[in-house]
């Protein structure tokens, strides 16, 4: 399904904020789900559009492993019991998530991004599109 898509990003290295806002869409592809989402990136001087894709697939029921559009993995997903961490090491960088389901019709994923490279926080929020 489609999802409305609120993104603050706190660029800690750069001193900076940031905001995303757009749509994130859910669609059936192959034995899985393709995961795109489209926005509008505003940070430091930058100020247009951007995108990101994964892919989720299912091993089980409630349980999702994400990938990254080229087929590497990315991480573990499973909110049967309404939050979930995950780890992605990003070599140098460590990706640290934190997934809360906020009902039927919304969920927030917290990014923690530490390394020689990044220093950022990025707390994304989703909510149904009606």
């Amino acid at each position: 399904g489609s999802w409305h898509l609120e993104r603050q990003i706190d660029d800690r290295r750069a001193v900076q904020q940031g905001r995303l806002a757009g749509a994130a869409v859910f669609s059936p592809e192959g034995d899985g789900l393709l995961y795109r989402e489209e926005g509008r990136l505003a940070i430091g001087g930058h100020d247009g559009a951007a995108e990101q894709s994964y892919r989720y697939l299912f091993p089980e029921a409630g349980r999702a492993e994400v990938f990254f559009r080229d087929g590497r993995p990315f991480h573990a997903l499973d909110l049967t019991a309404g939050t979930w961490t995950a780890t992605h090491l990003c070599e140098p960088d460590r990706y640290e998530g934190a997934f809360t389901a906020l009902g039927p019709d919304g969920w927030r994923v917290v990014w923690r991004v530490a390394g020689p490279r990044k220093d950022l926080i990025l707390d994304s929020t989703y909510r149904r599109a009606l």
